[in-house]
């Protein structure tokens, strides 16, 4: 019988792949951009619920509000700065939610289906 040469180097590259393909699969692609956007979303509640009260507390001094258009996506009292500031934090927020809730749900394991039994 013949025993057969593996070469290290390969071993390493082919191990070094597979882990790379495993980190980064399609799901966990998927999984981040939908954090991503739940992110964005909330900052974008936020942006809105920070505006109403705004307003509220304008109108109720007697004073007049002025509307701006921001990018031509929201009319807002507020100054655009503001806006994309929260959009922003909430996209980070979000990608490391992401990352954080991916380690726990799929390599820890932590979720609620090992908790009930």
């Amino acid at each position: 019988m013949t025993k057969k040469k593996t070469n290290k180097k390969t071993n390493k590259k082919n191990v070094s792949s597979r882990k790379q393909a495993e980190n980064m699969s399609l799901k966990k692609i998927v999984y981040i951009m939908l954090t991503i956007f739940l992110g964005k979303l909330l900052g974008f509640i936020a942006f809105e619920l920070i505006s109403m009260n705004v307003v509220g507390m304008l109108e109720k001094s007697g004073l007049v509000v002025e509307y701006e258009q921001i990018f031509g996506l929201v009319y807002s009292p507020l100054p655009a700065y503001l806006f994309w500031t929260l959009i922003v934090t909430g996209a980070a927020g979000g990608f490391f939610l992401g990352l954080r809730w991916w380690q726990l749900v799929y390599v820890e394991h932590k979720h609620w289906r090992n908790r009930i039994k």
